[in-house]
């Protein structure tokens, strides 16, 4: 886990290395948490709208569906102007440095475009993760504890998979034959390997969730929340680990 973090931190140093650049990415990064968190409330939301405690009227209904409708809508567009922001910051840190390999050059773009990533995963993750205590403190406990076993994980085979390709950049670089199949094949399995143990951990918070509601220890709203935000949490760790895969051959290959 110490090691992911200490990966993504030396990238953001050595891509982003004034202080002007840096806020920019933390607030890049802070707008993407932001519009993630915004979307579980939003399911919290929705939650209420289909359970509520108390019969409502069709007015009352129509109104509060609109004003979902309208939400919903509202995070879409923020959330394609991050993405034309992001852009428009890659724009400005790396293009003044652009070097004159216009291969490494874009090898460095990608390993942007996959940090920034990575970067608004983690923030998501955490946050997410914090939230969940407030839903239900045990399930947030549980939630924690599976969350640092699939981080080992994945840490372990970001390790392996920086190993795997300066294996292949020293071959390159040799003349030595790699085929691209071994090249993908390397990649897409490592990451497949920690998506399987985030499965097996998305499996356990889910029969939590079925034990937590069989007992009446969470209500039906706050069920459907744990579990839209557990299969958030699942996508995360999925995105995590074929994301880490991919920002492992982009920093060797910037290099």
């Amino acid at each position: 886990m110490i090691n992911i973090a200490t990966e993504l931190w030396e990238t953001t140093q050595d891509l982003f290395p004034t202080r002007r650049e840096s806020r920019m990415i933390a607030g890049l990064t802070s707008l993407a948490i932001t519009i993630s968190i915004s979307e579980l409330l939003m399911a919290h939301f929705f939650s209420l709208l289909i359970l509520p405690n108390e019969p409502r009227g069709t007015k009352h209904l129509i109104l509060l569906g609109t004003i979902f409708l309208t939400l919903f809508a509202i995070l879409r567009l923020i959330n394609f102007g991050k993405e034309h922001y992001r852009l428009n910051v890659f724009e400005k840190s790396l293009a003044g440095r652009a070097k004159s390999d216009r291969v490494a050059d874009s090898w460095r773009w990608a390993t942007a475009m996959e940090l920034t990533t990575l970067l608004t995963m983690c923030g998501r993750l955490v946050f997410i993760s914090a939230l969940l205590f407030y839903f239900s403190p045990i399930f947030g406990l549980c939630n924690f504890a599976i969350g640092i076993g699939v981080l080992q994980v994945l840490s372990f085979r970001l390790r392996k998979q920086f190993k795997d390709q300066h294996e292949f950049r020293r071959k390159q670089r040799s003349k030595e034959l790699v085929t691209n199949a071994e090249k993908v094949r390397t990649r897409i399995i490592s990451g497949e390997i920690g998506s399987l143990f985030s499965s097996m951990g998305l499996i356990v918070l889910l029969g939590i969730i079925l034990l937590l509601f069989s007992q009446d220890l969470i209500s039906p709203a706050k069920a459907f929340v744990l579990f839209i935000a557990t299969r958030m949490v699942g996508q995360i760790y999925s995105g995590l680990s074929s994301g880490l895969m991919r920002f492992a051959r982009a920093r060797v290959y910037s290099e």
